[in-house]
C-alpha cells in the first residue's frame, strides 16, 4: 500500500515521503496515529505541498542550529550527583537531564534523541568530565563537556 507520511517517523521517512508499506503496518500503526494517509492520485499534489513545507521548515532549522553551535562553543555543563567513594554516581546522569540543560544554554529545543553521548550508551553513571556530541541538524552537530562532580 502507498502512504504519504505526514509527520516525520524515526528510521523509516520524512513528511512529504511516499512511501510503500504493508497493509498491517499501515492500518495498525501509522494511520491510528496520523501518521500517514493513503496515497491517491489527488492526495500527490498534496504530498509536494508537505515537502515544500519540510524544506521551508529544514532551512530554519538550520539557521537556529548554526547559532545553536556557536552558543555552545566552549561550554561546560556543570551537574552535581551523590557517588560512592570510587566516582560511581548513586543515580545516573540521564539524556533528558542534559538535554534540559543544553536547551537552556543552546536557545532552541534539545531532544534527548539529539544526544549521542558515545561509549556511556543511554546515561553517564561515573563522575569527571565526559566529551558528548549534540546532533543539531542533519549534518550540524557539536561536542560539549560535561563535568560532573560528587556531592
Amino acid at each position: 500500500m502507498k502512504v504519504i507520511l505526514l509527520q516525520n517517523v524515526k528510521g523509516f521517512g520524512r513528511i512529504g515521503d511516499i512511501k510503500n508499506v504493508s497493509d498491517g503496518y499501515a492500518r495498525n500503526f501509522l494511520f491510528p496515529k496520523s501518521m500517514a494517509k493513503v496515497a491517491t492520485d489527488g492526495s500527490l499534489k498534496e504530498s509536494e505541498a508537505l515537502q515544500k513545507k519540510r524544506e521551508a521548515s529544514s532551512t530554519a532549522e538550520h539557521e537556529t542550529a548554526e547559532k545553536a553551535v556557536v552558543m555552545l562553543k566552549d561550554v561546560s555543563l556543570q551537574f552535581s550527583k551523590k557517588s560512592s567513594k570510587t566516582g560511581t554516581m548513586f543515580s545516573s546522569l540521564t539524556k533528558e537531564e542534559i538535554a534540559k540543560e543544553t536547551s537552556k544554554l543552546a536557545g532552541m529545543l534539545v531532544d534527548p534523541d539529539m544526544l549521542d553521548l558515545g561509549e556511556h550508551g543511554e546515561h553517564i553513571k561515573h563522575t569527571g568530565e565526559h566529551m558528548i556530541t549534540v546532533n543539531l541538524a542533519p549534518g550540524i552537530s557539536t561536542q560539549v563537556k560535561i563535568s560532573i562532580k560528587s556531592e
